[in-house]
């Protein structure tokens, strides 16, 4: 999936589960984006230098980075500095993989090797991605995009 998808899905799911603050629904964005650290031409790892680069290489795509593992440990490391952020990092991030199981296979369980994944009836992954896309911009024409405006 790519970046504007995986946005889209964390967003909403955060709407979904009653996210409200902009903090949070901005530590929502970039956890559905951190997985894909992974490769050097993500929305992320445009911006950061040498490690997606290394990450790819050696652990591979899909693999540490879309791991409970990883999930997990910043989870614990973010539940030490605020809670509340705790929470919309595991929104973000568990977005992300779920998204990724319907593109893909994904080392979910990293470091054993096996990938998971759900192909939805041999749909190639663009299709899923462009549903996901539609059904997102439905959600603003049916007044969706309120939320945000009542936000701030």
């Amino acid at each position: 999936m790519n970046g504007v998808s995986h946005l889209i899905g964390g967003i909403s799911a955060a709407v979904v589960l009653g996210v409200h603050s902009s903090s949070q629904l901005a530590m929502v964005a970039v956890s559905a984006l951190l997985p894909d650290i992974d490769r050097p031409n993500s929305l992320l790892g445009r911006f950061i230098p040498v490690v997606p680069s290394l990450l790819e290489k050696i652990p591979g795509k899909r693999t540490v980075t879309h791991s409970l593992i990883m999930g997990l440990g910043l989870w614990l490391l973010l539940k030490g500095i605020s809670p509340e952020l705790a929470i919309a990092f595991m929104i973000g991030y568990i977005s992300h993989l779920i998204l990724d199981l319907f593109t893909g296979y994904i080392a979910f369980l990293w470091p054993i090797p096996w990938k998971v994944g759900v192909p939805l009836f041999g749909i190639p992954p663009v299709f899923v991605e462009t549903a996901a896309v539609a059904l997102w911009g439905v959600w603003i024409l049916l007044d969706g995009y309120t939320y945000f405006l009542n936000l701030f």
